[in-house]
């Protein structure tokens, strides 16, 4: 989808130009020549990007940029300023996302635009001002690293001098290899400012690519410090990943301060990916689990049971199904109450889970109903298996809550095994698992009416 962009100046040649920039690359561009018409289009057409021009009375581009960045409607939407540099410090401190000098170069901007529109698309709010960023991130100053990778130890010295006495944090001194070693050995920086030139040209920029395509360093922030005049340097630095580019001189005088707020921002940003991820994995777990044991519940296990099914199809091999229920126990629950039958769950499950382990998948369908699945499996490996887990659960009682009046309790269980074969003839995945799944059902059944407590495998068949 085409990305719109709002472009708003009180020049009318800029916002002609801009906006002839923006079409040839392809983007839907918009225009305001007053700041009211840029708040109307903002909040009515909700563009991915707002590009705000210097061509207002005085410094009403800063008073735009921090109402834009306080409005609830168009807090959310990035906006890039073109401003001088006596206005730098200002625009970044009143909200804009990133500030590039009225002149800048064609590869300069498209880098720029094409960054911002990446990590607003990857949620991570890089719409969030500078000041907000300084006051929202959370995690303890001395906790955070910021690894210095300069073309020269010199260099890297006059880096943490001028920064450690703006940014609370602790500052390595660190070569292209110590960089790649600590980050593959799991001590990756939460910030990598790196030179663009180190060694040789542009190195800086391979080392960059290297740390984002690794596990253990891709969710790092990362800076980049280039001469002024390595334009094409700065663009690629941008499109390969790079939150912010610098002066490798870090400006000197206001410049530092800047470079310290830039700093800081990508930090917050940083911070507030790495909170997007956790939660993000922790929804996926809960997705997939059973909040009362902790196993897998069947919105998870059916599905993978045709995943089983489809690589036993491939390979040639089969697949083993058990279908396990606990042996009366509603008395449980009737009897000790549910404090106790949940206690009786989670105890069975994990004991399950332990026999299990990671030759199969384990999970709770429902009430005291439960699935295991062997991938790779035989009826005598599976009736074992099966086996095993019955006389796990028979032989060992369970411990009741003390809101249940304490003491402990024996349960069993029946176990019903069915193996999954392709019976020899073409038959679709999932209708395989299906299949096997009521097997293994059945002979569950069949193991209840025959006195509980006890293990059935399913009598071969072939698939009607």
């Amino acid at each position: 989808m085409t990305a719109r962009i709002l472009v708003a100046d009180g020049v009318a040649t800029t916002r002609i130009t801009l906006k002839v920039r923006l079409a040839a690359a392809c983007y839907d561009v918009l225009t305001a020549s007053t700041p009211d018409q840029l708040m109307a289009q903002a909040r009515s057409h909700r563009p991915d990007l707002i590009l705000l021009g210097g061509g207002f009375a005085g410094r009403e581009s800063v008073q735009i940029c921090r109402a834009l960045v306080e409005d609830r409607d168009c807090a959310a939407i990035p906006v890039l300023m073109l401003a001088d540099s006596q206005t730098r410090l200002d625009a970044l401190r009143a909200g804009a996302s990133a500030v590039l000098d009225p002149a800048v170069d064609e590869q300069m901007l498209a880098a720029r635009i094409r960054g911002l529109l990446r990590d607003a698309g990857s949620g991570l709010e890089p719409q969030r001002s500078m000041a907000e960023a300084a006051v929202s991130f959370t995690p303890a100053p001395s906790a955070i690293e910021i690894a210095l990778v300069a073309d020269s130890a010199a260099r890297a010295l006059r880096w943490r001098h001028l920064l450690q006495r703006r940014l609370p944090h602790r500052f390595s001194i660190r070569s292209p290899e110590e960089a790649l070693g600590a980050a593959a050995s799991g001590r990756a920086a939460d910030l990598y400012l790196i030179a663009a030139d180190i060694g040789a040209r542009g190195e800086g920029l391979r080392l960059l690519s290297e740390l984002r395509s690794r596990s253990g360093s891709r969710d790092a922030a990362f800076v980049v410090a280039t001469e002024a005049d390595r334009v094409e340097l700065s663009a690629v630095a941008l499109d390969l990943g790079a939150g912010e580019v610098v002066p490798i001189d870090l400006g000197g005088g206001a410049g530092v301060e800047i470079v310290a707020l830039a700093l800081q921002t990508q930090l917050s940003r940083k911070e507030q990916g790495d909170r997007r991820r956790a939660e993000a994995q922790r929804n996926m777990i809960w997705a997939m689990t059973d909040p009362l044991t902790g196993l897998y519940n069947r919105r998870y296990a059916l599905p993978r049971l045709t995943e089983i099914a489809r690589d036993a199809l491939r390979d040639g091999h089969s697949f083993a199904v058990l279908a396990l229920d606990l042996d009366r126990f509603k008395r449980i629950n009737d009897r000790h109450g549910h404090a106790a039958g949940d206690a009786v769950l989670r105890e069975v499950a994990r004991r399950l889970e332990q026999i299990t382990g990671k030759d199969g998948i384990t999970a709770r369908l429902g009430g005291e109903e439960f699935l295991s699945v062997l991938p790779d499996a035989c009826d005598s490996r599976a009736y074992r298996r099966a086996e095993e887990i019955r006389r796990a659960i028979e032989t060992t009682p369970i411990d009741l809550p003390d809101l249940s009046g304490g003491g402990h309790i024996t349960v069993t269980l029946s176990v019903g095994v069915a193996i999954g074969r392709s019976f020899g003839m073409a038959m679709p995945p999932d209708r395989l698992a299906e299949l096997s799944l009521e097997r293994a059902d059945r002979a569950l059944l069949l193991a209840k009416s025959m006195g509980r407590n006890r293990v059935m495998l399913a009598q071969a068949e072939r698939a009607a």
